[in-house]
Formats: C-alpha cells, structure tokens, sequence
C-alpha cells in the first residue's frame, strides 16, 4: 500500500442544485475532522469534465457518489464502473439515471439493464423500482460500497453482491449556527402563509408525485384541525402539483414556495410544525430533508417501509408502508395538530437522536475505512496473482462449470496455501 494514497472525490458539490451536494459537502467537513487529509491526498472533484475524469483514473481509489439523476451522477457512475473504487449509493434503484445513460447512447446503460434482469427474481414487479437491481452493475465492479442504512445492505446480500458493504449514516448537512439562524426566520414566515394559530404542514424537498403529495392534498379533505399545507422545494417537470391542487379543489388550504434558495429552504424547514417525508415507490433512498427536520427538531411523519423503519418510532410517526391512505394521514396529522405537548416531546426527541447518531464525524470514519480496504485489496498481491490465473483461464476457454469440478483449482489452493500460512 502506498504510504500517502490519492483519493478522488467524484460527487456534485454546492452550488449543484442537488441535495448531494450538500450531503458531499457534510463529508468532506467529516473527513477534515477526522485528520484524514493527514494521511491521504483528497482530491474533490467536480464538475466531471474531462480533466477531472483522467485525475480519477490517476488516482490511487475513487469515491463515487451515486444518485439516480443522470445530469449529476451519470459521468460518475461511468468513472465508477471502468476505474472501480468506493462507491456511495444513494439510490437502490437507479431507473432513472441508467434510462439517461441510454437515452445518451452509453453502452454501460444496456450492460446495466442486462446485469439487473440476469440477478432479478423472475417476473418482477414492473412498478417496484427495487424489483429490479439497476444498481448491480455498480456496487459489483465495485471494491467496496457504502450505504445509509441496514436495509440498503440487506438488500444489496440478497442481490448476490460480495462486495464489503459499510453502513455509515446519512451526516447532519447542516451546521447548529445555520439551523438557529434559519429558526429565528420562523415566525416571520409563518405569518405570510398562515392564520394565527395556525398549525403548518410542510413538505420539502423536490414536489414530485413519490412524495405522497396527492394523498396528502386528498387527506385534507379528511383532517378535522385547523392546518395549513405549505409545499417548499423544486417543481419537477414530470408531475403538475399546481394541476393536482386544483383537481383535488384544496387551493385556499396550500401554499407553494417553489424553487427556494438554500437558505430560505432550510428557513421553511424550521417553521413547519409538522413535516410529512413520504416515500412511494420507495427507492431504498434515505432523505436529507429528514436529517435537516430531526437536526431541527421538526415533528416528521413517515413512510413505515424500508430506511424510515431505522429511524425510532418516538422520533419519527410511521404510517403505513406502500400507498399513502388519505385516512391514515388525516388521523395522524388531527393527533399531532391538537397535541402541542406531542409535538414538543417529540422535537426534543429528534435532536437528540440527530446529535447522538449522525455526527458527520461518525459517517467519515466509515468512509476511511472502506477507502483504505479498497486500498489494499488493489494492492494485494495474492489478489493481483488470482486474477492472472483467472484471466488465463477464461483465455483458454474454461467455463465456471470447468471449475466447479476442479478445472485448475490447484493453484488457487496452492496459493491460498502460501497467503494463509503464518
């Protein structure tokens, strides 16, 4: 291994109008706290243009952050799979980023798709985005992989994969000095949108049809408090939430701050009472908004599926998993309007465990660790050995079917021999 090790940060930084960005951005402070620029060479990346692709490759192991968003991610997912490293995955399901890569004519895209029908069950779900593993290519060619959650690598051993996956959790994005300067914008905002009195349900995040708004806008019909529906975050060009409104005739109960600035996205955040974070289909995603609702206190219903399920039922309110139940959501969001008490218990809840669990510290230590074992798995020289007899026989034409009757296995045993004598 090499004393000092170059490390290539491929990931969309701030101003990248992407939530990664700022999730990027958290690490890196992370991996300064730590002292890893003392032992490694950090080189973040970004945009990916030509020049910062060859410094990849240059590079002793690549960090690559992967979301489902071909504008962002599609050069890194590129550089992820021919010059393999750590990869961070955001997304499970990455549909819409390989759809994308196609659209671009990349051929990794049709390579992509075959991998994840060849490792899929058979006849899967066409509506689950998970049925289908879009991210196997990836995390395969991979030398080790990072994920947010239990889930994720549970679903990652199911697939088949036998790269090391590290859990290491989603890091608070933002710092205590930001959050209390964006809390003390609360009342002023409230007071454009809102009665006195009024309780205020928020959304945040990009408005787009996965976020359960519809049933949301539906279960107002159902909600018996007084509350009122703010929608804060990016319109999406494939989901018309103004059309929806009007469809659903709940406009004089919702407001839309659309494509707010950082700042006063995160100002919304802090003055909602309560903010509803729900995920259909669900992509094995975990959310940033979250963190920044639990970093602030913010009361937070949930989906009850997948990631959301890691996060404690006294923190977070869990309703059920698959389609959001108009009812349902009615219910919950009456019984935590009328309880101030609830609400205050539970925000004090949400800061702790947001302090307590997801320090960008504990989240770059992770990353150390995976770096530095895909460091040495490039250097190891027994590896480097097994792979020349590998390729050697698939030169020659023997099959796995050759091998798995014994087809040149002596000098793998041989060598495994000789690596794991004392």
């Amino acid at each position: 291994m090499p004393d000092v090790a170059t490390v290539a940060f491929c990931s969309p930084l701030p101003p990248a109008p992407t939530g990664i960005a700022t999730y990027a951005r958290a690490v890196l402070d992370g991996l300064e706290q730590i002292g890893f620029g003392e032992r490694h060479e950090l080189l973040p990346l970004w945009p990916m243009h030509a020049r910062a692709k060859h410094r990849a490759r240059a590079a002793d192991v690549g960090i690559y952050q992967i979301g489902n968003n071909v504008e962002f991610h599609g050069a890194i997912y590129e550089a992820a799979v021919t010059h393999p490293g750590v990869v961070v995955v955001h997304d499970l399901g990455l549909d819409g980023l390989l759809w994308g890569l196609g659209h671009a004519g990349n051929p990794l895209a049709e390579h992509a798709r075959r991998e994840a029908v060849a490792s899929a069950a058979p006849f899967p779900d066409p509506t689950d985005p998970l049925a289908s593993h879009s991210c196997a290519q990836v995390v395969r060619r991979a030398r080790a992989v990072i994920v947010h959650s239990e889930f994720a690598r549970e679903y990652l051993l199911r697939m088949g994969c036998l790269t090391p996956v590290y859990i290491a959790p989603h890091p608070l994005v933002e710092r205590d000095v930001d959050i209390e300067r964006a809390a003390r914008r609360r009342e002023k905002l409230r007071a454009k949108v809102s009665k006195p009195g009024q309780v205020i349900v928020g959304v945040a995040g990009d408005l787009n049809a996965s976020k359960g708004i519809g049933e949301l806008l539906r279960s107002l019909r159902h909600v018996e408090t007084d509350i009122r529906l703010v929608l804060v975050g990016r319109l999406v060009s494939t989901w018309d939430v103004r059309a929806e409104i009007r469809a659903e005739g709940v406009g004089d109960c919702v407001s839309i701050v659309a494509d707010a600035s950082d700042d006063d996205f995160l100002a919304w955040l802090c003055a909602f009472d309560i903010l509803v974070n729900l995920r259909f289909p669900h992509r094995g995603e975990s959310s940033g908004s979250l963190v920044r609702a639990l970093h602030a206190g913010i009361p937070t219903v949930v989906s009850g599926v997948g990631t959301y399920l890691e996060v404690p039922s006294d923190v977070v309110r869990h309703i059920a998993a698959g389609p959001p139940d108009p009812v349902e959501l009615a219910a919950t969001l009456d019984g935590m309007a009328a309880d101030a008490a609830l609400r205050s218990a539970m925000s004090a809840r949400a800061k702790a465990y947001a302090a307590a669990e997801l320090a960008p510290s504990a989240t770059a230590k992770v990353y150390e660790e995976a770096v530095d074992a895909a460091i040495a798995y490039d250097h190891d020289p027994y590896r480097k050995a097994l792979a020349r007899w590998a390729g050697s026989l698939a030169d020659i034409g023997v099959e796995p079917m050759d091998v798995d009757h014994g087809f040149g296995l002596r000098y793998a045993e041989a060598l495994a021999d000789v690596r794991d004598a004392p």
